[in-house]
């Protein structure tokens, strides 16, 4: 199945490692155009090397994107040097306990971005924003009670604007990840440093395992393009059946 992403402009936050990196290469794969980012141009630089194959041209900048200037500034510098830009994809998080950093990233950060990109995107013919959610947004979870509030709150911000948007012909759409398997991650720490933990986490899964980056990736990737192009306004779960509840 051609998806169309062939030729478009994508810009990707926190794409150096697990979901993003996975994010940011299926799109340069599938012949996207693709704008990196990461906090250390050490990562920028590596994960830039290992895109040199991909069909897409791949642009990257080491900053911090809850700094608005900077952000502002890597939005400008990619949408000039990649001739606009159509996709953005919101993968950055605290993903941790401090409720004032979690409101400032996830929160916040991801809304200022929004603000920033929307110029850009809007003037595209396939114009698509994808937010990375989780599904601790979906369900208690005491240990994270900040992330996953700060989760809730952003699929109900992407459910609003997408229906302020869908007339202007920019489509919003979340996906929201299970729990996800790869080196460096929460669950590969838990593997190797308490593996009972690990045990439960895999018999809770219907599936029996948990999730790879590429799995999510293929799910944005999906709805980041033509091919989803009369979708908007949904959060795709994608966990392996752990979420038990119907979605209203």
């Amino acid at each position: 199945m051609d998806l169309g992403l062939g030729g478009l402009r994508a810009l990707v936050t926190g794409s150096t490692a697990g979901i993003g990196a996975a994010i940011a290469r299926t799109l340069a794969s599938e012949g996207c155009n693709v704008a990196i980012c990461s906090r250390s141009q050490e990562r920028v630089d590596a994960m830039l090397a290992s895109l040199e194959a991909a069909p897409g041209r791949c642009i990257g900048r080491a900053l911090d994107v809850t700094d608005a200037d900077a952000f502002e500034r890597w939005t400008t510098d990619a949408a000039a040097e990649l001739g606009g830009l159509d996709i953005f994809i919101a993968n950055v998080s605290a993903m941790g306990n401090d409720w004032r950093q979690t409101v400032e990233t996830d929160i916040m950060g991801t809304v200022s971005e929004v603000d920033t990109v929307l110029p850009h995107i809007g003037q595209s013919g396939h114009a698509a924003i994808v937010y990375v959610s989780s599904i601790a947004g979906l369900v208690g979870v005491p240990q994270l009670a900040s992330y996953g509030a700060a989760k809730a709150a952003m699929s109900h911000y992407m459910k609003s604007l997408s229906m302020g948007l869908v007339k202007k012909g920019v489509r919003v759409n979340a996906v929201a990840p299970g729990d996800i398997l790869f080196e460096g991650g929460v669950w590969d720490r838990v593997q190797k440093n308490d593996p009972q933990m690990f045990a439960k986490v895999l018999k809770r899964n219907p599936m029996g395992r948990l999730g790879d980056p590429q799995e999510i990736a293929n799910a944005v990737a999906f709805l980041a393009s033509p091919a989803a192009s009369f979708i908007t306004g949904s959060q795709l779960v994608v966990d392996g059946g752990n979420t038990t509840h119907v979605q209203i």
